[in-house]
């Protein structure tokens, strides 16, 4: 079956962080287990005050450090959450985190991988998942002098082709949540540009997709490959910009549910 993520992007050669669980000790609390079931997009970043084993899953491993780099807490795997689990991992994670799918997933997935990942908690167990509006996303100026105009272009761009992808997932989460029998639902939602200091990191950061998605589109010949040959000048214009005091803000959707104990 085609990889829809792959459709529009590709993986960036870089790892997220990687969960670490301290050695274990007398004094340290029960051992946790946790599962980050992603598809590219998400990481997981564990806290250290708690003894823990985490599992990441991917449906590509092409960017995951060898195993015997890692804790032996900690396990990797390929799959795709799109698809039942294997029966061995039903009811074997006390918190399953999720986060930035969007890109991934269609209108139709979204129930189906909810209901999936219900499977892997453990009674009393929590799924947290974060995504992001990109569909009422804004261009800002953190100043009256700086530029916009390229960076709203080319992010217009990216926008308008996963249209039918940024619909969905941020507002539906917690009706999925219940629908998969989770109990305990919490949702909250706050800005990007909270907090001023991270405003130009997190456009950048934004910004270095959107411009992978665009090679990745003229590579391809694809009907919304309109830039040109000026594709990098395009993305230094950018850059000037966001120095100059352009930055994206959007919307993080955050939904905690619990399975209930039986």
């Amino acid at each position: 079956m085609p990889d829809a993520y792959t459709d529009h992007m590709t993986r960036r050669p870089r790892i997220s962080d990687i969960s670490y669980t301290p050695p274990s000790n007398s004094h340290q609390p029960r051992a946790l287990r946790l599962s980050e079931p992603e598809l590219p997009g998400s990481y997981f970043a564990s806290s250290r005050r708690i003894q823990m084993r985490t599992s990441r899953a991917s449906i590509s491993s092409a960017l995951y450090p060898p195993q015997s780099t890692l804790p032996a807490s900690v396990s990797l795997a390929g799959i795709d959450m799109k698809q039942p689990f294997p029966e061995h991992m039903h009811e074997k994670y006390d918190l399953v985190h999720v986060r930035m799918l969007v890109a991934a997933m269609l209108p139709s997935d979204w129930r189906t991988a909810v209901s999936n990942i219900a499977r892997l908690l453990k009674p009393g167990g929590f799924l947290q998942w974060e995504e992001c509006d990109f569909l009422n996303a804004e261009w800002q100026k953190c100043t009256p002098s700086a530029s916009i105009e390229k960076t709203k272009y080319i992010g217009d761009a990216f926008r308008s082709a996963l249209r039918e992808r940024f619909s969905h997932g941020w507002n539906t989460l917690p009706e999925h949540m219940r629908a998969a029998g989770l109990t305990s639902l919490v949702s909250d939602v706050a800005s990007s540009d909270k907090v001023p200091e991270t405003r130009e990191k997190v456009t950048t950061g934004i910004l270095g997709l959107v411009f992978t998605w665009a090679r990745l589109v003229i590579e391809r010949g694809a009907p919304e490959s309109t830039f040109g040959d000026g594709l990098d000048n395009l993305e230094k214009a950018v850059h000037d910009e966001i120095k100059s005091g352009c930055y994206f803000k959007y919307n993080i959707h955050v939904a905690c549910a619990r399975k209930a104990l039986m």
